[in-house]
């Protein structure tokens, strides 16, 4: 997924109150603990040292953006009592470069976690010291793995930048229309995200992507892309 957010407060997006949720430590720590376990709310007051309407004002910012749910658990003697937890399984991830503002969700729908790579694994359960050592081995190499996957993710996105520039340039060229500058801007590079769409979309968006923008650059310049030849397949040969 791709794109910039732009707040509105008058009518914010998902990904707003995503950022305006998680913009506060408290409420960072308090979504660290439900991903531990469901919790009830006097559990983390107690844990973080806070008053109930403290821990019950950050939960509701929480669950207006979606990051957790509450319900009901039956009292076996005494009244039902509501507990919070996690319910989504998303990554966030936001660059910031001289050419570059890119936020980018990747979803991971109903799975309580993405398959880990095949070199990566994590050690059998085990006791004593070599089995301490053997844990904390594969959290480095872990580690490691999410460092060299950061690099990789800014060197993209700065040239993800330098790709939509030259876009922008070659719009810049003709005495083109503003609001056709506008648009292609705001196809390739989207002020809002749905949090929630289905990623399997993905494809289908871009293709429509591509064609709208050639259709408004083909306007601007009065020039249609000729239509690529079909390559002959194997097998394809006339004989005489």
């Amino acid at each position: 997924m791709r794109g910039r957010t732009g707040m509105s407060a008058e009518n914010p997006s998902e990904m707003d109150k995503v950022f305006k949720a998680l913009g506060h430590m408290t409420r960072r720590r308090i979504l660290q603990l439900l991903a531990e376990s469901p919790k009830y709310p006097y559990e983390l007051g107690k844990i973080l040292d806070l008053n109930r309407r403290v821990v019950l004002k950050h939960l509701e910012a929480l669950e207006e953006a979606g990051l957790v749910d509450r319900e009901l658990a039956e009292g076996s003697l005494g009244p039902d009592r509501v507990y919070y937890k996690v319910n989504v399984s998303f990554g966030l991830s936001t660059t910031v470069l001289p050419n570059t503002f890119l936020v980018r969700v990747a979803r991971l729908g109903e799975l309580e976690g993405a398959p880990a790579p095949t070199d990566l694994e994590a050690p059998k359960a085990g006791v004593g010291v070599k089995a301490m050592r053997s844990l904390l081995t594969e959290l480095e190499r872990v580690n490691r793995r999410l460092e060299e996957l950061d690099r990789d993710r800014i060197g993209l996105a700065s040239l993800r930048g330098q790709l939509i520039n030259q876009i922008e340039s070659m719009m810049r060229e003709p005495e083109s229309a503003q609001r056709d500058f506008e648009r292609v801007r705001a196809l390739l590079d989207p002020v809002g995200i749905d949090m929630w769409e289905d990623e399997s979309d993905d494809l289908q968006l871009w293709s429509k992507t591509v064609r709208e923008i050639l259709s408004v650059f083909e306007n601007m310049v009065g020039e249609k892309e000729r239509p690529r030849k079909k390559m002959p397949m194997k097998g394809d040969e006339h004989i005489e």
